[in-house]
């Protein structure tokens, strides 16, 4: 008979209450929990992992009346939370976190002090599982604290009792988990590529020659059954070693989900992508299945949503993309970094006003090399930062003698096509001087891997972005946008209905059509990201 986990984690909770008859054990483990917690509960309580501040909290203000088990034994709940626990990969975090084995290891116990135990891990694991599916692993959310707000100030104890009490626990439990349909959808991936695992994973692709449309190869048989594994290429269809058609349009369906230059053609970099593990693809979900969880329940009906792995933005409302586009984020050196806040204008025809690091950095060897570069560039020269500072002639200027440290001038570039803000930029104004913004370098779109701008972010389709955030808004039809832009002074424009920005770095997520799709860690944040998680875990044999 094949009976399921649940199932079984239930009947032994019933053997463990016949066991102990009709007497009542409640009042014993209540006098254990005081007595353990008066020596901070200790070994007793299976590991070293335990919340004492807060369990002792807890039970200190319930007079230490117990949770899950009652005056006849442990209750039914215990067995809703020991299957959610069990099930908790599901969500891409680890069932050992929460006591999987040494729940397992107590659910038979029939005396007082065992269920006292019993109750402390499965109160531990409810506020750990709770929490960290609500909000995220608190080692791993990002610096930005506006990240962690919002889940930060749920009260996970105060909704325990009355689910055990109600018998709704395990509703509440799976109502924690993000209600977005892309963090599900992420986890819809998540099984199917554990499945891919568990059938033997996708063969890897031996290093050899450049593979293109036409050709016949020894290499390309293999190739086909390598991109069956991942669904790129349906069952069935053409064998052998030459190089299809319907070959050619499976490697260039892996080449847009994988962010790579769409030809066709298998050369050094799709290969290298075809040769990363599932195992690798697997864990690529379980990072980004974190980062959603430290995400607000719900956006706002306006947003714009900057995906700097994907060198992509969106504009949703009311939850539906209504534009896309590519987008230019910072140098590895100079990272756009992962915050959220709210746009507020736009403006048209701008200055850029050069921050002092990269007037030091990337125009002074400029100015020295060519002393006509910033009268070409369109680039000004002020005495200072402050409203009385004067312009002055770039020949009056000893260059040579400026630098790092020294360096008390304004640069501040005209509106122009020249301008490196292009025509128009889109302010949220923070405090990492970051914002969105059009380029007159247009031809950087066309790469794959966009890491080219000094921070901010530049946008594909500038017009196309402003006339949707202006939409509605009186006085401002396209007629007005393009005369806005024809114009060659600045104009600020303030949104009647503000746009809410969110920067996120995910290199993993599912498109609206259903397909999965993964990039490169261009930031190291992947990795950085691993190692947090990492923190805290038990050791190998811990059982925790």
């Amino acid at each position: 008979m094949n009976l399921s986990r649940p199932f079984l984690l239930a009947a032994a909770l019933v053997l463990a209450t016949g066991a102990l008859g009709f007497a009542s054990v409640r009042g014993e483990v209540r006098g254990l929990l005081v007595q353990r917690f008066d020596v901070h509960c200790d070994d007793a309580c299976s590991g070293r992992r335990l919340v004492y501040d807060r369990l002792e909290a807890y039970y200190r203000g319930r007079q230490h009346e117990p949770v899950w088990v009652g005056d006849r034994g442990v209750l039914p709940a215990a067995a809703a939370l020991v299957a959610a626990v069990q099930a908790a990969d599901r969500h891409g975090l680890d069932p050992r976190d929460y006591h999987r084995d040494a729940l397992a290891a107590r659910l038979g116990a029939t005396g007082a002090g065992d269920l006292a135990d019993l109750e402390v891990l499965l109160t531990d694991a409810y506020l750990r599982y709770s929490a960290e599916l609500r909000g995220g692993r608190a080692s791993a959310r990002p610096a930005d604290p506006s990240w962690a707000e919002e889940a930060s100030r749920v009260d996970h104890f105060a909704a325990l009792a009355p689910a055990v009490a109600a018998g709704t626990l395990a509703t509440l439990l799976e109502e924690l988990a993000p209600p977005n349909p892309r963090y599900r959808a992420l986890q819809a991936a998540l099984a199917h590529h554990r499945a891919v695992a568990a059938a033997g994973g996708w063969p890897p692709l031996p290093p050899g020659e450049v593979l293109k449309p036409g050709m016949t190869h020894p290499q390309v048989e293999l190739l086909r059954a390598r991109l069956r594994g991942s669904g790129d290429l349906a069952p069935g269809g053409p064998r052998g070693p030459f190089y299809d058609p319907l070959l050619e349009a499976a490697v260039g369906s892996f080449q847009g989900r994988h962010g790579l230059a769409v030809d066709g053609v298998v050369g050094a970099r799709t290969r290298e992508a075809l040769n990363v593990p599932v195992a690798d693809r697997i864990r690529q979900l379980v990072w980004n299945l974190e980062r959603w969880r430290w995400m607000p329940r719900e956006f706002e009906r306006r947003l714009v949503l900057v995906n700097m792995a994907g060198f992509e933005v969106e504009l949703l409302e009311d939850g539906a993309t209504v534009l896309t586009m590519k987008a230019i984020v910072g140098r590895g050196y100079r990272q756009t970094p992962m915050f959220r806040d709210r746009m507020t204008y736009l403006v048209f025809n701008p200055y850029w006003t050069i921050p002092p690091k990269l007037a030091v950095k990337d125009i002074l060897p400029k100015v020295r090399k060519d002393p006509g570069y910033l009268g070409q560039e369109g680039i000004r020269v002020f005495s200072g930062w402050g409203r009385e500072a004067t312009e002055l002639p770039p020949e009056t200027i000893d260059w040579s003698r400026l630098g790092k440290g020294r360096f008390p001038f304004k640069l501040r570039q005209d509106p122009g096509p020249r301008n490196s803000l292009g025509r128009v930029k889109f302010m949220f104004p923070n405090r990492y001087n970051v914002y969105l913004h059009d380029t007159p370098n247009r031809e950087l779109f066309r790469r794959p891997v966009r890491t080219f701008s000094s921070g901010c972010i530049r946008v594909e389709k500038p017009l196309e972005l402003a006339l949707r955030l202006l939409e509605g808004q009186a006085g401002w039809d396209g007629e007005r946008v393009q005369a806005a832009l024809d114009g060659k002074e600045p104009q600020v424009v303030w949104l009647q209905r503000p746009a809410a920005v969110y920067l996120v770095y995910w290199t993993a997520w599912v498109d609206g059509t259903g397909i999965t799709h993964f990039r490169d860690d261009v930031y190291g944040r992947d990795q950085d990201l691993a190692k947090s998680l990492a923190q805290g875990r038990f050791p190998p044999g811990d059982g925790g």
